[in-house]
């Protein structure tokens, strides 16, 4: 592996913000939940994906799925001792300062909504690896937040990473925060200094519509079973394309699953 690459800004600031949040204690342990259900424990384990629970406190894992060594390259231990350390050591050096501009971009975002409104937020966005045998992989990390304090300060997120280095062939870096109250979807692109802006708004119906095409139904059975005519359909199917900057319903089913919208 390469030498160290030095810190993003955003990061260091992300770090610092989180390091000086005044956090109320939370009841869950959830290492010991985890090692309570051994059920539980093997289908995180056997999953394709591999899935954590990251203490934003302390920037480092309380659960990490042990398959990350045949999924990432990596064995589990370096990143429980190391925490995000260790994730910022293997991000792609050309993909790590883009990545946590998004990630900063994301957290003043959901920092901006009212505290009881914040754990509603899933957010995805992807970014290059380098393994230890020097391969590359382009992986989908989609979070959710999973435990806010009694003043609805965000302490635990949800992590889960796949490999879609056969889905994504391109460079380009987007990112996605769902709003599960409403369903509405925003991206945020970044672009090759490193700065990220909103690209695009998917209403609740867009998304609705894109998870039935994804499906492969027609838009006359669309129109049927949401209720609305096959023009307004047609009409939909236009302007998400058009948000999502892709060429055809092909794209479009490749592009909602690469930003973990499907």
């Amino acid at each position: 592996m390469s030498a160290k690459a030095e810190l993003p800004k955003a990061y260091m600031e992300l770090v610092q913000i989180w390091k000086n949040i005044d956090y109320a204690p939370v009841p869950a342990d959830y290492q010991q939940l985890i090692k309570s259900s051994a059920a539980f424990a093997t289908v995180l384990n056997q999953s394709p994906c591999v899935t954590w629970i990251l203490d934003l406190r302390t920037q480092r894992f309380d659960f990490i799925s042990c398959n990350t060594n045949s999924l990432l390259g990596y064995d589990t231990s370096r990143f429980t001792e190391e925490g995000l350390d260790f994730c910022n050591e293997i991000i792609h050096p050309d993909d790590l300062a883009r990545t946590w501009k998004l990630n900063k971009t994301i957290w003043d975002l959901i920092s901006s909504v009212e505290p009881e409104n914040r754990g509603q937020y899933k957010f995805n966005y992807d970014y290059r690896i380098i393994k230890a045998n020097g391969k590359q992989a382009r992986i989908l990390e989609q979070n959710s937040v999973l435990q806010q304090d009694r003043n609805g300060n965000i302490t635990h997120v949800l992590g889960v990473c796949t490999d879609i280095s056969h889905w994504k062939r391109n460079d380009h870096q987007l990112a996605s925060v769902i709003s599960t109250l409403d369903n509405s979807c925003l991206f945020l692109s970044s672009d090759e200094e490193g700065n990220c802006s909103p690209r695009a708004i998917l209403s609740k119906r867009e998304l609705e519509i894109v998870k039935l095409m994804a499906e492969g139904y027609s838009s006359k059975y669309i129109a049927d079973k949401l209720f609305i005519s096959f023009h307004t359909v047609n009409t939909h199917r236009q302007k998400i394309i058009e948000k999502t900057h892709t060429r055809n319903t092909t794209e479009l089913v490749q592009f909602a699953i690469c930003n973990g919208l499907i």
